[in-house]
């Protein structure tokens, strides 16, 4: 495996997250009805670990919380915490099997969004969506970026002019695979892409052509 799952406690997980309030807690115990389970897990990779606590993530570094899933919109299933390069970054992003939404990428928000935001421990952004199975297209949530298979690859497009799509796109990157994902940082487009490995590789473009970024543990 790629990386390290841990299966936690909920004591486990609370007392990582807080301090327990415990002031005469042991009469009130004797007398209080036993806590529903919570789903709880941990994954590391590198230097970043995702920690799910019931249907919410927590995405930690060293030095604390960097962001979390949260509103009904986002919350869900940790499936899987990656790192994708940003020029010399290494950056987290987490993959959440929501209920509603299907497969989702959520990241620290892009340097546009963060603002003002620089060490806000909560705000994440919607980066985008893996799919369970292979596609022929997809159009990012902005309609800036699409994804297509042509051939027998997949080619990322990005809109000449953000402020008018109909200027048209131009090609970003080019890959040989089937098409399962797109994923954007800071406009930069990610492909997710099966290409008959154990993990979804997910390439981006280098100077001299695409380059492999990460993988992804979900097929």
């Amino acid at each position: 495996m790629k990386k390290t799952i841990r299966l936690l406690t909920t004591a486990a997980i609370v007392c990582a997250l807080m301090v327990p309030a415990v002031a005469h807690a042991a009469e009130v115990a004797k007398e209080a009805a036993p806590a529903a389970p919570i789903k709880a897990s941990v994954q590391t990779e590198g230097g970043f670990a995702a920690v799910q606590v019931g249907n919410q993530v927590y995405v930690y570094n060293k030095d604390g919380q960097l962001y979390q899933t949260k509103g009904k919109e986002r919350v869900g299933d940790l499936t899987d915490l990656f790192i994708l390069p940003y020029g010399p970054e290494q950056l987290p992003f987490i993959l959440i099997k929501s209920a509603k939404n299907g497969y989702m990428v959520f990241s620290d928000l892009w340097p546009e969004f963060a603002k003002g935001k620089e060490n806000d421990p909560i705000a994440a952004y919607y980066s985008g969506r893996v799919l369970p199975t292979t596609q022929t297209k997809i159009v990012s949530k902005t309609g800036h970026h699409y994804a297509e298979k042509v051939g027998d690859e997949i080619v990322a497009y990005t809109a000449n002019d953000f402020k008018d799509i109909k200027k048209g796109f131009h090609e970003s990157i080019r890959v040989k695979g089937n098409l399962r994902g797109l994923i954007l940082y800071d406009c930069c487009p990610y492909l997710v892409v099966d290409d008959g490995k154990d993990t979804l590789s997910v390439y981006h473009a280098g100077e001299n052509g695409p380059l492999l970024a990460g993988s992804i543990d979900f097929k």
